[in-house]
């Protein structure tokens, strides 16, 4: 697909005297890669059929800044970066953690914090009081994510450093595979961000208990760019800490129920 200059004015907002002029894939447009299946970050809402959530928000405000309007491109997570790098969207925001892997082949702009954490139904809860107690256990996730190698490193550490026996990692296509195959008794627990978990447990009371503390205390949420565009990144990291200083960033976290998931700035590529 070829590649549009944003208008003047558009560049202007961007990077204020940047020497290189960032490209759009249409002019006057930010089309954003999205996987609308995590709410609350990002999903369909189902009264309206429409997308919502965090990161539609967010993404509509930092446009805003920018001078441009918000295309959303619905993909399969595991599709993101692909989509990325073939030119069907400009950048990645859907809930994706920032990890030194995946900066080897994209850059982020970390916008928010997570961290993985268990959980089980609430019929098995009773057997279940610690992150250690699943040692030896089944746990599911997204396979698309990076939950797995959380669990593994986790499991190593814990686990089988201390002679228990280790979890085993079962990917799935998707979360929501994960909580069904839960549910039908085929895992003993499943992975998932800490902020979406605590949703669901809200959308399905009394299904659900979260188990311990969340795996990681330095998980953050990234939207991605081509390395080859580094002046979008930079201009999406401008907007960003302008809705941070303006505080209406905080509005729109504590309209998700995501205070405590603030970054204090945009940050690139801060997870080392």
């Amino acid at each position: 697909m070829k590649n549009l200059l944003a208008s003047a004015a558009v560049l202007a907002a961007l990077v204020t005297g940047a020497s290189a002029e960032p490209t759009l894939l249409t002019e006057g447009e930010l089309r954003i890669l999205t996987n609308p299946i995590y709410p609350p970050i990002e999903y369909v809402n189902p009264d309206s059929g429409t997308l919502d959530g965090l990161d539609i928000d967010l993404a509509n405000a930092i446009a805003g800044k920018l001078g441009l309007q918000t295309v959303f491109v619905a993909s399969s997570f595991e599709s993101l970066l692909s989509g990325l790098e073939t030119g069907r969207g400009d950048m990645i925001m859907s809930g994706m953690s920032d990890n030194v892997k995946r900066q080897e082949s994209v850059d982020f702009v970390d916008y928010l914090t997570s961290g993985p954490i268990l959980f089980t139904t609430t019929a098995n809860g009773a057997s279940y009081h610690a992150t250690k107690d699943f040692c030896g256990k089944i746990i599911a996730g997204s396979r698309s994510t990076s939950f797995g190698d959380n669990v593994n490193a986790w499991s190593d550490a814990n686990c089988v450093a201390n002679g228990l026996p280790a979890i085993t990692f079962e990917g799935t296509e998707d979360s929501n595979a994960a909580r069904l195959g839960l549910r039908q008794g085929r895992y003993d627990g499943v992975v998932q961000g800490i902020e979406t978990i605590a949703w669901q447990m809200r959308v399905e009371p009394d299904t659900y208990v979260m188990v311990g503390e969340p795996l990681l205390s330095n998980d953050v949420f990234g939207m991605a760019f081509s390395k080859a565009n580094p002046d979008l990144r930079d201009g999406v990291a401008k907007a960003l800490d302008e809705l941070i200083a303006s505080g209406e960033y905080a509005e729109i976290l504590a309209k998700w129920g995501l205070d405590h998931n603030a970054v204090e700035k945009a940050v690139v590529n801060g997870v080392k």
